[in-house]
């Protein structure tokens, strides 16, 4: 008797990885939005602004990052 090779193939949820993939650019528009509001947010602040919440210019664009990897 001779043992022929089974092919075993997955499934694919082609929909379930759209779906995640759609999802998956969302939360990174909704992060790039924070980011920019964030950035332009701080930079209206004076440096006497900044220094009031412990903050300096070379701070603002990790303190966005942070905040919108949050999300």
């Amino acid at each position: 008797m001779q043992h022929a090779p089974s092919l075993h193939i997955e499934a694919v949820d082609f929909v379930g990885r759209f779906a995640r993939m759609v999802e998956s650019w969302r939360l990174n528009q909704k992060r790039a939005a924070s980011y920019k509001k964030t950035v332009k947010e701080l930079n209206k602040l004076t440096a006497r602004e900044l220094a009031d919440v412990g903050l300096t210019r070379g701070d603002i664009e990790y303190v966005a990052r942070r905040g919108a990897a949050t999300l």
